[in-house]
């Protein structure tokens, strides 16, 4: 079984609440899904393709496996990386709670980061920030076998072969204790431990923090799942120093003609065509400046920071939002999930346990998505009116939703369900109504709204 060429990772499980809710029932673990006998038995005609996996450790871990095709279908038409607009999407992931976690992170983990960077030239803050985005710092890895989610995903497509090597790989994990069969648990796409690997990545680029180590333990050591993930972007041609990116304004419009989203700026990538992507010197000759007006290129630069480094525009919001110059290492953090609203939110994360401002250019909103922190006090207001479904979580879901457009009719207001600044500010400035269920759901003060996740 080839396991050393990596497939890419799948995208991370960072699903709206509401979205994981409609496709969290599953079917009891029983006999094999009669769905799933088809392509069961398809696939273990493939073992001969995949010898370091057993018959016996096939019949047994596909036996009982759950048909999770639904749920992924659900799920991948809903990733909020593609569907929420990403000023949102960055408010709940770049928040000031996450900011203070990871701080925390790089602290506690500080002599492990360090001989990590030694080792793989990575530094603490971007690994951390992929930590932190992942799975808000392993508290959320998922909750799906990952056998049935990386089977079920097979099922979808059996012509796929990373989808059928991330299978195999996952059978093999369990047959050599690399893994325990209770906890082997994760994402709707099979990725899992405390960066969201798939079984496939994780076979090739497994590393302790420990060298020497004889095992790898991603789903309950941060050390090893720090290092695990530092050695997966250092195989992604990392370069050590260079920023992800360089916020920048553009002298003229016409420039926006370059914006490459997505998978236009592959271009970043080793022995890829020019495509849109530019030096920096070709930038700095067209006006390109650093946000705060300072040259593109002057003394003091980060390595390879250069006037032949190969950049790309970046615009996500178009010439409303704010803009960057990314780097090769952008499309490093790009491939780990293959979404620009993931690959800004590491780059952000990592900038701010830097110690580095926001971007200076606002996003075209007058209604900024709520952090958690403010979230939970919306939702503590909202319990104070009398909305006794809703918990003061800090996550966004129905109920808060069908509350909020409660408030909004009352007050008289388009009715959208949004958890923005607009109305905690509205109801901030209002006390609760004569005679409403104010201590009806039971405390929802300040004690409420800091509840821990």
């Amino acid at each position: 079984m080839n396991f050393l060429k990596p497939p890419p990772l799948r995208l991370a499980a960072l699903l709206l609440p509401a979205l994981v809710g409609a496709c969290s029932a599953a079917p009891a673990r029983q006999d094999a899904d009669a769905g799933l006998a088809p392509c069961i038995d398809a696939l273990r005609q493939r073992l001969d393709e995949n010898p370091k996996v057993s018959p016996r450790t096939f019949d047994q871990y596909t036996r009982g496996a759950q048909d999770l095709r639904p749920v992924i279908e659900a799920a991948t038409a809903g990733q909020p990386e593609f569907q929420v607009p990403i000023w949102d999407y960055l408010a709940r992931r770049v928040d000031p709670e996450r900011i203070a976690d990871g701080r925390a992170l790089l602290s506690g983990q500080a002599a492990a980061l360090a001989a990590i960077e030694k080792r793989h030239g990575v530094d603490p803050a971007t690994v951390v920030a992929v930590f932190g985005i992942e799975t808000d710092y392993g508290r959320v890895q998922g909750r799906y076998p990952v056998v049935d989610a990386t089977l079920s995903r097979a099922c979808l497509n059996l012509d796929s072969a990373e989808r059928r090597r991330n299978f195999f790989a996952a059978l093999w994990l369990l047959q050599e204790g690399h893994v325990q069969q209770d906890s082997f648990v994760g994402s709707w796409a099979g990725a899992f431990g405390q960066t969201q690997f798939m079984p496939a990545t994780f076979v090739a680029y497994m590393d302790a923090a420990a060298e020497g180590a004889s095992k790898v333990d991603i789903i309950g050591s941060t050390p090893d799942a720090l290092a695990t993930t530092a050695r997966y972007l250092s195989g992604l041609n990392w370069r050590s120093g260079l920023p992800w990116g360089v916020e920048v304004k553009l002298p003229d419009a016409a420039l926006e003609r370059f914006n490459a989203q997505e998978s236009g700026h592959r271009c970043l990538e080793r022995g890829q065509p020019e495509g849109q992507c530019r030096t920096l010197a070709q930038w700095a000759a067209d006006g390109v400046r650093r946000v705060d007006g300072g040259p593109l290129l002057g003394e003091g630069g980060a390595p390879g920071w250069e006037p032949g480094l190969r950049t790309a525009l970046l615009m996500p919001a178009g010439s409303d939002g704010p803009a960057w110059l990314v780097t090769p290492n952008y499309q490093a953090i790009w491939r780990y999930n293959r979404a620009d609203a993931y690959g800004l939110a590491i780059g952000l994360l990592s900038d701010a346990l830097r110690g580095l401002p926001p971007p200076r250019k606002a996003w075209p909103t007058d209604d900024p998505l709520l952090p958690r922190r403010e979230l939970r006090e919306l939702q503590a207001l909202l319990l104070s009116r009398g909305h006794c479904e809703v918990q003061p979580d800090g996550r966004d879901g129905p109920r808060t939703a069908a509350a909020i457009r409660a408030e909004e009719r009352r007050l008289e207001l388009p009715e959208t369900g949004r958890s923005g600044t607009r109305i905690l500010a509205r109801l901030k400035a209002q006390a609760p109504e004569e005679g409403a269920a104010q201590g009806a759901c039971g405390a929802a003060g300040p004690g409420a709204a800091s509840a821990p996740r």
